[in-house]
């Protein structure tokens, strides 16, 4: 192909220097290899790129349109080598996925210890469901996920990060109301809540419901825990979410939880990235993010 860097070069020094000769002389070319390489570009092209009238030589306007984008695509690679060769882990990007528990709990903290640690990695953060971030990192597309899991999957290291109790809450207005003890075996007709279908927290929900012989309540699906809060601040409703999401609204005794008869198993949250990887600071932020959890709710959950 003709248009390729070093043409691309010619192209810019005849017009800078303004003819063939002196574009000779400076790229230390020969004057008939320089007008070969235009020539190459105005066959491929099909387009005249200069007009020659004597020792005068000017870009006709095609010429000066490939001159700029010539000089725009220059300008990227000298930015591209420089950059790569300038390259370490240590500024480079770090391509973050993590789940919205996550997200409400210790992730700021998180980003906080590791822009302490390496103050020069710029963080690219992505917020979705489990199947979703770990999705993303199977394919490259992240280079470390927070997901609920493990998902065994053979291309990933998955490594426990924390494990989060799930609690049926509901608001402690409701409950003082009702003057009696609820749980699934005396269930209301109440709304239901919960993240996503395709979430542990929505599968333990039917899971407990089934349990009590409850089959076709409907359970509200919800992708944003905030909102689930809300719902429960502001109308009759139980909820099956974490504890550590509404810790604050349990301690001022806005919400509470309640019994459902037996131990809510907890929800095992993973630090998954690839096999291949083989990043020391990717590890290393997944030893912080061990660490950051521990420190924010203790070694339980």
């Amino acid at each position: 192909m003709a248009m390729n860097l070093k043409s691309l070069e010619v192209l810019l020094s005849i017009d800078r220097l303004g003819g063939f000769k002196a574009a000779a002389e400076s790229l230390r070319l020969t004057q008939p290899a320089i007008s070969i390489r235009i020539a190459q570009l105005e066959h491929e092209l099909g387009a005249k790129l200069f007009y020659r009238t004597g020792n005068q030589v000017s870009p006709t306007p095609i010429g000066k349109t490939l001159i700029y984008y010539a000089e725009r695509i220059l300008e990227l690679h000298d930015e591209a080598v420089a950059t790569i060769k300038g390259h370490s882990e240590k500024n480079g990007i770090l391509r973050l996925g993590t789940i919205e528990t996550v997200v409400h709990t210790w992730l700021p903290h998180l980003l906080s210890r590791i822009g302490v640690k390496y103050p020069n990695i710029t963080i690219d953060l992505d917020i979705g469901n489990s199947d979703d971030i770990q999705r993303k990192v199977t394919k490259g597309m992240l280079d470390l996920g927070i997901f609920i899991g493990p998902v065994n999957s053979p291309v990933m290291i998955e490594t426990s990060v924390y494990k989060f109790k799930l609690g049926l809450v509901a608001s402690k207005k409701f409950k003082d109301a009702r003057l009696e003890e609820i749980g699934l075996g005396n269930l209301p007709s109440l709304s239901l809540m919960t993240f996503s279908r395709n979430t542990v927290p929505h599968s333990m929900l039917c899971s407990l419901l089934a349990r009590e012989g409850i089959s076709r309540h409907r359970i509200h699906a919800m992708s944003s825990a905030p909102m689930i809060v809300n719902m429960l601040l502001k109308r009759p409703g139980l909820a099956l979410i974490p504890q550590a999401v509404v810790r604050n609204h349990l301690e001022s005794g806005e919400l509470c939880l309640l019994d459902v008869g037996m131990p809510v198993p907890k929800v095992n949250c993973v630090a998954g990235r690839l096999i291949r990887h083989n990043s020391e600071i990717i590890e290393d932020v997944v030893k912080i993010a061990q660490q950051v959890a521990i420190d924010e709710f203790g070694e339980s959950g």
